[in-house]
């Protein structure tokens, strides 16, 4: 069972960075190198603003961004 855990863990982590790239593959193409390569920049770039802004900053960023957006953030 834990032969194919690694497997399992690498289409998770291929599922999630596709929905971050906001590509959409075309039928029966589960993924494409450039939509991996473009979530990853999304999840990298994530990572950073995670680690140089807390909580209660990025929640005041997100109320003036709804200010000016509305509801789409």
């Amino acid at each position: 069972m834990t032969h194919f855990a690694p497997h399992r863990k690498a289409a998770e982590l291929r599922t999630f960075l596709i929905k971050l790239s906001g590509r959409q593959m075309r039928h029966k193409q589960a993924f494409s190198n450039p939509a991996l390569l473009a979530g990853l920049w999304v999840f990298l770039s994530m990572s950073k603003i995670m680690e140089a802004y807390s909580q209660e900053e990025l929640e005041a960023l997100k109320a003036t961004a709804r200010q000016f957006l509305g509801n789409v953030v």
